[in-house]
This record gives C-alpha cells, structure tokens and sequence, in this order.
C-alpha cells in the first residue's frame, strides 16, 4: 500500500476530514517527529490514531535465518532487542554522518541493523524503542567485523514502527522473566525484578564527553527475599519522576554489574526498561543505623534519634535549611532538614524522638552530616519505640589550656564564672541575632564562651557555678582576645547544677 492508498482509505472512512486536511495532517506529523520520517509512515500512524481499517494484510517478509550476505532488497520483521547510540562521523568529502544499530529477532534469528544518516534519526528521536515491533524493508545484507551478518538500511530503505497488522505475540520478548532479587548472581548479565523502592536519592545530572546532558538515580529496590542498589539512567530515570518511598516497579532487561565494594547491583539503560506498577508497598522498619556508624557517602539512612537542639531556618543558594542536633545512645551528630522538611522544625522540640527514613550522610568540615530531603520522611515521636540516651552525650574532652589558637570543633566541659550578658548583633547578612557571653573554667584555664541565637537564651537561664558541656564550639580571635564560639552544630548540656545537684 502506497501513500496515495493511504490518504484514500482515511477520507473514505472520515468524511469529516479533506483531503487537504489529512494531507496537512500527515505532513504536520512527520516533521513533528524530529526526525525525517517518510510520508507513508506518517499516515499509517494517523490512520491508526483516527481508527481507519486499512485492512493491510501483514507481509513479514523473510525470516532472519534465511538472510545470507550480498542480498539488495531485503524486508524483515522483528522486536528490536537492544539499541546503540547514534554516533557522528566524518566522511571523505568533510560531510557529516550519522550511524547506529539496533539488534532485532523474528523468533528464527536475530541479527543487526545499521542505520544510516535519517534513517539513525529515527534512534535519537526515540521514535524507535526496545521492544517494538519494527519492518525494515529495502535493506541490504553484508558482512560485518568478526564476519556476522549485518543489514544495512540507507536511503532507499523504509522502516516501520509497530506496523498494521501484525501478531506481536510471534515475535520473542527482549527482556527475561522476572527473578526474585534474592537470586541474583554474579553469573547473571542481564536480569528482570520487581520490587518496592526502600531508598532512594535525588536525581542527578551530569554532562558526557560529547557535551549532551545526562540524569541518573539512585535507589534501593527490595522484595520479600532481599534488597539491592540499583543505578537508573536518562529515561529510566525519568520515568521515576515523582515516585516515592514504597512505590512498585518493574525492572526490565537490568544489567547486572559489581560495585566498587563488591556487592551486586543493578543498571537500567536505554536497553532496558522501567515500568510503574499500582499500588504503593509498606516499607518495613528495617534494621536502625547507630549515629557512631554513620559515614560520609551513606544514603537509605533509617534511623532512631532524640532531639538535642532545633535550630532556626536558613535561607542559602542551595535551599533552605533547618539544623537540629540529635543523638541516640552511640553518639551525636548534625541533623539538616531541607526545603519543605525545614518547615517541619517548627513542629519539633528538645527531648522529642525522630524516626528518619532514607536520610543520607554527607560531610562538613571533616564531620558527618546527617541530612533529609525531598527523598526521605520524617515521622515525630513515632509510637511504639522508644530510645535510651545517656543524659550527658559522651565525647573526647579537650582542656581548655590545650586551646592555644584558633580551631575546632572542640567538646568541652566547664563550669560558668560570670552570669551571661545577652546582646543583639546584626550579622552580615542583615540578620539581627541574640549573642550570650561568659567567662568559664574547667581548672585547666579560663576562657570567654559566646553562644548564639537559642543557645543565647539557654545559657542566659543558667546560673553561674553550673556545669555544662558544650559541644562543636570554635575558637577564634575576638575583641577580647581568643574565645569559644558556637556554630550550627553546637549544643549545650547540664552536667551539674551548683551545689552538685
């Protein structure tokens, strides 16, 4: 069937419709696509979308197995397996060409088919996709590197995607069953699981040698018999947009790859597929981490803490932020709440118990950070669990004779000499802050301690002979010489009233 067999069997059956309009139509069409797309494949894509019986009759062609080399006009029909990335080249004459290939099987065979220049177009449009069904018809055979068949499809070639008429069920899926991810082994190159997703980062992008722009995910994907990492590129990754913790997927044609530590994970290219599937699964509470294990690098973070300190929110190039110092019975550490979880700080106070999900840890100035995002949840005192926290965090002490310059951070434990003056400053950035001031002593020496913002206003309600343990405070030159400041992380606890109460 030509084009003009086309355009008559659409007006035919849609009288509401020109000639001229469908004319436009299928002209419109093809140059939508991005890529050059013959007018013939235009139409039979509008006669499908428009519900015309074009009452084709499938003609497959020849089978795969049959082709041999030196053949001029060949039409074969098969699912595309796999496909490769158009590249550029340069010819003799200084023109530019493109190529890229694709591997298609019949159910007798399989082999390789070359594009050329337009025709690769089809390729990078994404017009051509793993798992469709295609017809390459005025190909031609020849032999390749390793001397394996090739089909080569150039000018006079015509291809058709998902054609009319045709038995999709004959032809052999690209992607393998489904496993269970406990069963996944080192032997296995290319996989298919299903799972729930248990962590997950934020995207990223990134930028190739060839100067185009690339995204990948993270996740973490789990099912009744175990868990893994898997790495989703580009669109695979673009079709995890807005999912969330819990959401079901289906990983199609994953290649299994062995991460720099060793362990098995999984890679979704553009030979592979993602899909979503309904429903949304409830993440159990998995195994908790302890604040002492935590290390810089670490993401699908689960884990039980209590509050120490909340911090106000900051607004900076990248993102607003909430600080909060929190511990659990191992140790303490820096909690940073971002964009609308900041907002959540509002909600929390001293004492209170967090159960974070799929945090992730990064580093500031050599310390672990423990950080929440768009990615993870935060659930207040969750009910049911329950968290033992020595009353006073345990942490290297230093002396305050051994603080001779500036430095830090430093924990250190010190008894207040003089009642805290409290004072308001502007800070640079046009903020003004409560700054408290006090001289304190551990025996070894004597030093001025300011704190700032909400930890002004707790030292402020100590009286002097109290004891206290200050954590992550700096010292720096000041107006009066070298002093004890606080930071974001810093936090305070009473280690003994006066009168050793």
């Amino acid at each position: 069937m030509d084009l003009e067999e086309v355009v008559e069997k659409i007006v035919s059956q849609r009288p509401d419709l020109s000639r001229e309009e469908v004319l436009r139509m299928i002209e419109e069409r093809a140059s939508r696509s991005g890529a050059v797309v013959s007018m013939l494949s235009a139409a039979l894509s509008l006669a499908r979308e428009l519900g015309v019986d074009l009452d084709l009759k499938f003609e497959p062609g020849t089978s795969i197995k049959d082709l041999v080399t030196g053949l001029s006009d060949v039409t074969i029909t098969g699912r595309v397996m796999s496909l490769r990335r158009v590249r550029k080249f340069r010819r003799r004459n200084s023109s530019v060409g493109k190529m890229a290939s694709m591997v298609i099987s019949d159910g007798t065979g399989s082999i390789r088919v070359v594009l050329w220049d337009e025709k690769a177009d089809l390729v990078e449009s994404g017009e051509i996709e793993v798992g469709q069904v295609v017809q390459v018809a005025h190909g031609y055979t020849r032999e390749g590197l390793g001397g394996r068949l090739e089909l080569h499809v150039g000018p006079r070639g015509l291809i058709t995607v998902n054609p009319p008429g045709v038995d999709e069920s004959r032809f052999p899926s690209p992607f393998p069953e489904p496993i269970k991810i406990g069963q996944i082994s080192p032997e296995d190159r290319v996989v298919s699981v299903e799972g729930f997703i248990c962590s997950m980062r934020p995207p990223t992008k990134f930028r190739r040698p060839d100067g185009s722009e690339g995204k990948v995910l993270r996740l973490v994907l789990a099912d009744e018999t175990g868990s893994t990492t898997c790495v989703l590129w580009d669109d695979a990754a673009e079709a995890c947009e807005g999912l969330e913790i819990g959401s079901k997927l289906r990983l199609l044609g994953a290649r299994v790859r062995e991460s720099l530590t060793g362990r098995l994970e999984l890679h979704v290219e553009r030979a592979g597929q993602v899909e979503v599937l309904p429903g949304k699964a409830e993440v159990p509470i998995s195994e908790l981490a302890k604040v002492a294990d935590l290390r810089p690098g670490q993401f699908g973070v689960n884990v039980l803490v209590k509050v120490l300190r909340v911090g106000g929110i900051r607004e900076l190039r990248t993102g607003r932020v909430a600080t909060l110092v929190v511990a659990d019975g191992t140790g303490s550490i820096r909690l940073d709440l971002w964009d609308e979880k900041a907002d959540l700080a509002s909600q929390i106070r001293p004492g209170d118990l967090l159960l974070l999900r799929n945090a992730y840890v990064r580093e500031r100035r050599g310390t672990p950070v423990l950080s929440l995002g768009k990615m993870g949840s935060l659930e207040l005192n969750p009910e049911g669990l329950e968290l033992e926290v020595l009353s006073v965090t345990e942490a290297e002490l230093r002396p305050l004779k051994d603080i001779t310059s500036e430095g830090g951070p430093y924990t250190v434990e010190v008894v207040i000499e003089t009642a805290p003056e409290l004072r308001e400053v502007m800070t640079s950035r046009g903020e003004k802050v409560s700054v408290a001031s006090t001289r304190v002593s551990d025996g070894t020496g004597e030093m001025r301690l300011s704190v700032w913002r909400d930890l002004a206003d707790q030292l402020v309600a100590l009286p002097v002979g109290t004891k206290i343990r200050v954590h992550n405070v700096w010292a720096k030159e000041g107006p009066f010489g070298l002093e004890l400041t606080s930071g974001v992380d810093s936090f305070i606890e009473v280690v003994e009233e006066p009168g050793g109460s």
